[in-house]
């Protein structure tokens, strides 16, 4: 039923025992629980080339334990049954001249010739094996007599059993055990030319040995990072951060208006320590118990991560043949736009990505904000389907056509089975005419089907968003504020950085696995950017084909709306928009008989800048004009929430001027009353025709307000002037005037005309 030299465990390694003895007679089996750490040594010797804690190794023997109760004890679990591999062979270190490895090797073996003829009394004896395996203490007296007969210590002898039946039960298991070879290591102190260094000399790189100070410099950098940063940053990130603070020097530098700014320089290669010497050093930190916290256990990565001996690109001809694409929540909030300083934010953006399978290029993206939804996955395709470089420059980056050449359509399209992926649609998808011919579903909770993509905001989340201002911790600390109230980059500001991230993805990161055998022979790069250049100039036939007119991506996968033909212009959810064309049909008026009065656009919920329509078979774009040049440079969702704003301040504002009209109308009364109250008791006239001396009242306000005009003139030109006339009340300037005018003045002042 059970064979010796078997391994029984599960998947999760709940159990996993090493049979190493089946005695059917007595019916009994000796095992060794796989998964109990062995007992540390004791440290033998102070070479500086040692390390303070030396490797564990099995010195107790085996377990035992009656077939029947062995049985049922692993009958509650699913176990498999492996054959077990054993590494018993002689390591020798390459580096050694040819007359000393022949040296080593002639004293290894005649190492395991003396150790083996040690245990042989118990292991060639079937009573002693069964009394050493099986006995209560009859081992030991075995064990003791071998002792005394040869001089070698008990517990020596006990290890050598212990070696000798974990690791096969040959005489080659007496062998050093090769995995601890040269790994009892010890930092020194100050660096020098024969200093010992771990592994092999590097070909390409200059890394300089770790020293004590480097390992004071670690600890030192992982207590600043503390444990939930540690938990968070995978150990690239932190070697980054660790080269970033203490592995470069700050530079002062000063322009020409004597400003000055620092900014962090490298160090030369050859005064750093490599990312391995780093991470050896924190798994050692991790090991020994140093520090509290570690990274997830072995249990934790064989629940999360399993055996995959496909690859995801098996199947595909090359580049662009098929593209993933899947849509994430960014764990991080944007701010408002608007109201910069009431630090309001627009939430958490949406992301949504395409990636192509064969060569690993992002294709395209589109960040929205809500969702995921359809309209966010179109609009991802489109920007995947069509030039990059107006793309950039929508956010002032300025590239060539070459730096991101992915403008054409894929065959296959493999989805998960999100929510943003309706059947209906994704069937008017195949319908539509863009060169799409099948869709592949994913299976549930199986990200890694798409692996590439979903990789992706993994690596965004780890290079640029957890760096943001307003990232979302995945266990916040009880207390702390929302993440909320820390929003600083913009959406352009967000946008800037995914196209900045994206480019170095594609155009300058190595990238395993992604080469064929000819790529390899021609010294093709490994980056995206390289094999897919390579890729659709010999397997694609350059694209040809693939490619779509923009017109027709933009009617077939960019959301529509209706817009009104306006005088102030094409209005589209309440923005304003100039067409030269439409302008000179007369559409862009007020008249009830224009011929257009509304159009069918498209637009990008990323951008207000433009919207597009179609008239006779031709389209034509229309731009942001200066009635809405508050939104120019917005997303649909700030710019509409800024809309919706407004209406609100429109209503309290409208609230206000509504009390302001009836306070005004109040006063009004009031000073009505008070103008009546002066005229009380003098007489009302009674004619039906105009007072006599409206006109000339009227006549003499005139001349009153030209003679002051004419004074002015006169004493910024000194010219005197002439024809004053004398009245009771003083003297005026005027010209000459109507004998009726004149006696009407004279009643009026009781004065005198001469």
């Amino acid at each position: 039923m059970f064979q010796k030299h078997s391994i029984l465990r599960t998947k999760t390694n709940s159990i996993n025992y090493l049979i190493v003895d089946v005695s059917h007679k007595k019916e009994k089996i000796a095992y060794y629980d796989l998964n109990k750490e062995p007992q540390q040594r004791k440290r033998s010797t102070d070479s500086p080339k040692k390390s303070t804690v030396r490797p564990a190794r099995r010195q107790d023997k085996p377990d035992e334990m009656f077939l029947d109760e062995f049985i049922t004890h692993i009958s509650k679990y699913e176990y498999q049954v492996e054959r077990a591999q054993y590494q018993n062979g002689l390591y020798i270190p390459k580096q050694f001249p040819k007359l000393k490895k022949d040296a080593l090797i002639m004293e290894r073996e005649q190492a395991a010739d003396d150790n083996f003829e040690l245990i042989r009394p118990i292991i060639e004896d079937e009573e002693k094996l069964y009394d050493y395996l099986y006995g209560k203490g009859e081992g030991n007296k075995h064990i003791q007599e071998i002792s005394r007969n040869t001089g070698v210590k008990g517990a020596h002898i006990a290890r050598l059993l212990a070696q000798y039946f974990f690791r096969g039960r040959s005489r080659n298991s007496l062998f050093p055990n090769y995995r601890y070879c040269g790994c009892n290591y010890q930092s020194a102190f100050e660096m020098k030319v024969d200093s010992p260094k771990r592994g092999r000399k590097a070909k390409y790189t200059e890394y300089r040995n770790r020293l004590h100070q480097d390992e004071q410099s670690i600890k030192q950098f992982l207590r600043k990072l503390g444990k939930r940063l540690f938990k968070r940053f995978n150990y690239t990130q932190q070697y980054r951060l660790y080269d970033f603070y203490y592995q470069s020097r700050e530079v002062i530098t000063e322009n020409e208006d004597g400003e000055k700014s620092a900014r962090r320089a490298p160090l030369l290669e050859s005064e750093c320590i490599s990312f391995s010497q780093y991470y050896s050093y924190v798994k050692q930190l991790e090991k020994d118990g140093s520090f509290v916290w570690r990274k997830d256990g072995e249990r934790h990565f064989l629940k999360e991560y399993e055996s995959r001996f496909g690859r995801a690109r098996d199947g595909v001809y090359g580049p662009s043949f098929r593209y993933e694409i899947d849509a994430t929540k960014e764990d991080v909030y944007l701010i408002f736009p608007y109201f910069i300083d009431q630090r309001l934010s627009s939430g958490r953006p949406v992301t949504y990505r395409v990636s192509c399978v064969y060569s690993g290029m992002v294709a395209g993206f589109h960040v929205g904000i809500g969702g995921p939804n359809w309209q966010g996955v179109m609009q991802a395709l489109y920007n995947a389907f069509t030039d990059k470089v107006d793309f950039c420059k929508r956010y002032d980056i300025n590239i060539e056509a070459w730096q991101w050449p992915c403008d054409v359509s894929c065959t296959e399209l493999t989805i998960d089975n999100g929510v943003e992926f309706p059947k209906r649609n994704m069937a008017q998808l195949l319908d539509d005419d863009m060169g799409i011919d099948c869709i592949n579903y994913t299976a549930i909770y199986s990200g890694e089907s798409k692996g590439g993509v979903e990789g992706g905001f993994q690596v965004d989340k780890r290079d640029i968003i957890q760096f943001m201002p307003g990232y979302v911790e995945r266990l916040p600390e009880k207390g702390d504020p929302h993440a909320s109230n820390f929003a600083t980059y913009t959406y352009y500001d967000f946008m800037r950085l995914l196209i900045a991230q994206t480019l170095i993805r594609n155009n300058e990161v190595f990238k395993n696995n992604i080469h064929d055998q000819v790529m390899s022979e021609e010294g093709i790069k490994s980056t995206s950017l390289a094999v897919w250049n390579f890729g659709m100039k010999y397997y694609m036939n350059e694209g040809r084909g693939k490619r779509f007119p923009k017109e027709q991506m933009l009617f077939a996968l960019l959301p529509s709306g209706k817009a009104a033909t306006t005088s102030r212009g094409i209005k589209f959810k309440g923005l304003h928009y100039s067409c030269q064309f439409a302008a000179s049909k007369n559409w862009l008026t007020d008249s009830k008989s224009r011929s257009i009065k509304s159009l069918e656009v498209r637009f990008l919920d990323s951008d207000t800048n433009q919207i597009w329509y179609r008239y006779e078979g031709n389209i034509y774009t229309a731009t942001l004009n200066d009635h809405s040049e508050i939104y120019r440079n917005r997303n649909w969702f700030d710019a509409l929430h800024r809309l919706e704003l407004y209406t609100k301040e429109k209503a309290i504002q409208k609230r206000k001027e509504r009390e302001a009209r009836i306070e005004q109308l109040n006063d009004t009364s009031a000073q009505t009353a008070l103008a009546k109250e002066r005229l009380k008791g003098a007489k009302a006239p009674t004619s039906k025709s105009p007072q006599k001396h409206v006109s000339t009242m009227a006549y003499f306000e005139k001349a009153m307000q030209s003679n002051a005009t004419s004074n002015q003139f006169r004493e910024i030109l000194s010219v005197d002037g002439e024809g004053k006339v004398s009245m009771a009340s003083g003297t005026i300037d005027m010209p000459i005037i109507g004998k009726t005018k004149q006696k009407n003045l004279a009643a009026l002042y009781g004065g005198n005309l001469s």
